[in-house]
């Protein structure tokens, strides 16, 4: 194959002007000057070895070796196309990424109108942890939002306890205060609901720590199979969920924060492309703040606890 030459470029001009058995008409199809397609076209048989078009005054006509070649000229400036297609639809479909669970349908909203912007559309897959990282190692999503230790996070909500809405106490949480208390009827302790988005090691396990040494029952702090499940476990008695203060407000429960450690939930972008990751942290950031738990856009760090981790 010579250097110089646009097989897809020549191979277009050929198949226009055999498809209408004229240069003149050939040429404007295709978009180009005569000249050039006729140019095109003898480089073309220079390559080929051999004449394409029988060419008289009144008509052009292909030769032997022209309608030889034709089909398979035709298969690739018809491929060249679908190529074009396939890249416009890509970039159309949506891109899908993974978020935690029990996000209000209008803060992901938010987060896929703030993509479309940027001419990035968002699919949101719900989650919870492990559920998003197989969804992306599965190749179901293309980005998630995956719960890391805080020394690797992008992003950092504060958690807190939620608790009964009619609960009067004050102040910070203490896990002492899971402590049974005298005149308690036996086996109503009460309890502290991690839910599935805290099942991670960096908060699950640092939990389970705090309990050992509170002197609790192991069953005094535990996973929730579910949000729900914690939530209709505090509906029903004294026991508390850990959650952000965000959530705490969504759920009409009474939040505060803990006493005992700072912990958060911390979160940064999994993707196989950084690039990709990148342009989504441009164009997204804010509304992954807001998915992750912000109330206030104005004052997100000092109110929430939830900001970007710088660098």
């Amino acid at each position: 194959m010579g250097r110089s030459l646009d097989v897809l470029a020549a191979c277009e001009a050929f198949v226009a002007v055999a498809d209408r058995e004229s240069f003149t008409a050939g040429a404007l199809a295709a978009g180009i000057s005569q000249s050039v397609a006729s140019r095109r076209i003898g480089a073309l048989e220079a390559h080929l070895g051999g004449r394409l078009f029988d060419r008289t005054s009144r008509r052009v006509a292909l030769t032997a070796l022209g309608r030889g070649v034709l089909p398979s000229a035709a298969r690739l400036v018809g491929a060249a196309a679908d190529l074009v297609d396939d890249a416009r639809r890509s970039r159309a479909r949506p891109l899908s990424v993974g978020v935690p669970p029990s996000v209000p349908p209008l803060v992901l909203a938010e987060l896929c109108a703030a993509g479309a912007a940027g001419r990035l559309p968002l699919a949101p897959v719900a989650g919870n942890p492990a559920e998003r990282a197989e969804a992306f190692r599965s190749g179901r999503t293309s980005l998630f939002l995956e719960n890391v230790p805080s020394d690797r996070a992008r992003w950092t909500a504060r958690l807190g306890v939620g608790s009964h809405p009619d609960d009067d106490a004050t102040g910070t949480f203490h896990l002492g205060e899971l402590r049974p208390a005298r005149g308690r009827p036996t086996g109503a302790l009460r309890r502290l609901w991690l839910q599935p988005e805290d099942d991670v090691p960096h908060v699950r396990d640092r939990m389970e720590r705090a309990r050992d040494e509170a002197g609790l029952a192991p069953v005094q702090v535990r996973v929730a199979e579910s949000t729900v499940r914690a939530l209709s476990e505090i509906l029903v008695s004294d026991d508390l969920v850990l959650c952000t203060r965000p959530e705490a407000s969504t759920y009409d429960l009474r939040w505060r924060p803990l006493g005992d450690q700072q912990l958060v939930r911390a979160y940064a972008v999994g993707a196989a492309d950084e690039s990709l990751a990148a342009r989504f942290v441009a164009l997204c950031s804010s509304a992954v703040v807001t998915v992750l738990g912000a109330d206030d856009a104005s004052d997100r760090a000092t109110q929430t606890g939830l900001e970007p981790v710088r660098g």
